[in-house]
């Protein structure tokens, strides 16, 4: 038998502790997931998230291309649970029913309302190429951001077919999926400058992401008559907007082309009433300007 000196004594679990631990924990129910409570929002950390056209309870159908997610990637069985969001703030928690036909149906247990994102964000940017659209999609939609518009100018390089579009919308459906979001973006078709310019009434506060530096603008002559002077005017710093920011119902922000914005189309804008306004001192691509105004707006956004 080992004898141990008394200041070296071994220390040995305590196995009861431990097992008395595990019994408490087995008996341990199920919490309850009513969405918004703090335990629905743990819990929706793990449990799978699935987009449905409609929410009317007693249930909720998947699409067919849901269905085939939550079979052979989730590999869901019947009484499951899962959430169920719209994409119009509308999500619920529910149980999955039968799985063998095309789709599955969810039994809804606790449905909740989401107001939208305010400020609500509509970005007009002119489409960079290829894959770097579906950035601007992905990370737009994770931040809340509610419509957004693609745009021509002068300098654009690509375009937004309605091919395009539909894209979009699974890229929106798999970002909000991910992030909790219950509000997918509106995806509107693409637009000159100058048709955006024409809804400007719509919003409470309207942007053009400029690079720092001062920009084109044209003044009014002495006589009133319309702008006819050109000369330059300095942006304003993002920062010193964010009161301006968190006060407002509807925000436009339109960002330019890789090339950047012609002096007529920022001409164009400033007589329309929008502010040039910059994101900092560094010239930024189109998808790292959308993802940065939408960053901050969403650290804004009415709780």
């Amino acid at each position: 038998m080992v004898r141990f000196p008394p200041d070296k004594c071994a220390v040995l679990p305590d196995l009861e502790g431990i097992a008395r631990i595990a019994s408490i924990d087995q008996k341990r129910e199920e919490p309850s997931l009513h969405p918004g409570s703090r335990a629905s929002i743990i819990a929706g950390m793990s449990i799978p998230r699935f987009h449905v056209t409609r929410i009317e309870p007693p249930a909720a159908e998947l699409s067919e291309a849901e269905t085939r997610h939550a079979r052979q990637s989730r590999r869901l069985s019947a009484g499951d649970r899962i959430a169920v969001f719209d994409g119009r703030g509308r999500q619920a928690f529910g149980r999955v029913g039968a799985t063998g036909g095309r789709t599955i149906h969810v039994a809804i247990e606790a449905v909740t309302e989401v107001s939208p994102p305010r400020p609500a964000l509509a970005l007009a940017f002119a489409p960079p190429k290829g894959p770097r659209q579906d950035a601007i999609v992905e990370k737009c939609t994770e931040l809340g951001v509610a419509v957004l518009q693609p745009i021509s100018t002068v300098r654009s390089v690509a375009g937004a077919s309605g091919h395009r579009l539909d894209r979009w919308q699974r890229t929106a459906i798999e970002a909000a999926k991910q992030s909790g979001q219950a509000w997918l973006p509106e995806f509107r078709p693409i637009r000159s400058l100058r048709e955006v310019l024409a809804d400007r009434a719509e919003y409470d506060l309207r942007m053009l992401l400029v690079s720092a530096g001062n920009v084109a603008a044209e003044t009014p002559c002495d006589n009133d008559a319309p702008a006819c002077r050109r000369g330059s005017i300095e942006p304003r710093r993002i920062a010193e907007m964010l009161a301006d920011l968190r006060s407002a119902g509807r925000v436009l922000a339109l960002i330019g082309p890789e090339g950047g914005w012609s002096d007529d189309e920022i001409v164009e804008a400033i007589a329309a009433g929008v502010r040039p306004v910059s994101l900092g001192p560094n010239i930024l691509r189109i998808e790292t300007a959308a993802i940065a105004l939408g960053a901050i707006v969403h650290s804004l956004l009415a709780r």
